[in-house]
């Protein structure tokens, strides 16, 4: 039993998907401008809708996950 759970990659999660997702990060300038609100203006950051806020940490995780692999994340680079 322990080879056929052995050879099942779901329960795990896939292993090449962070490097997948690092591969795919794009630089996105709207979204480095949300970041800089929120850091410099924080009040007017969370008057915005709860879709921005969200898009922001999903952007801001994959940016970290792309470094974490290597990737450049500095728009230079993209």
């Amino acid at each position: 039993m322990s080879d056929t759970l052995g050879r099942v990659n779901f329960l795990d999660g896939f292993p090449e998907k962070d490097q997948r997702r690092a591969d795919d990060f794009k630089w996105d300038e709207r979204m480095e401008e949300l970041a800089a609100l929120r850091d410099s203006r924080p009040e007017v950051f969370e008057r915005m809708g709860p879709t921005v806020r969200i898009g922001l940490g999903y952007y801001e995780n994959d940016k970290k996950n792309a470094a974490a692999h290597g990737i450049d994340v500095t728009k230079e680079s993209n």
